[in-house]
């Protein structure tokens, strides 16, 4: 049985309805930010936070030495996957 339709009988979503679900509940201001994003940027901690509270896995990249905190967050595959189809249909 495939990770998604475990996810789904337990009740969870996948990935892509989680990232589909932030980006419905994105305002345009975030909406407008995330289009400009490339895959190689960093995310913004604001869409880290709203897109990790959505259930989407969002892999920090490094560590601090000063303070252990990520030192910034991969945009996750799957957002990437959304954004360029949405920049495809405008």
């Amino acid at each position: 049985m495939s990770v998604q339709l475990l996810a789904r009988e337990a009740g969870g979503m996948t990935q892509a309805e989680a990232v589909r679900s932030w980006w419905a509940d994105a305002d345009q201001t975030t909406r407008n930010r995330a289009l400009r994003l490339r895959e190689d940027d960093l995310l913004p901690a604001d869409m880290q936070q709203g897109l990790a509270m959505a259930g989407v896995t969002v892999m920090p990249i490094g560590r601090s030495p000063v303070d252990g905190e990520p030192e910034g967050y991969e945009i996750p595959p799957v957002a990437c996957k959304l954004l360029q189809w949405i920049r495809e249909l405008h």
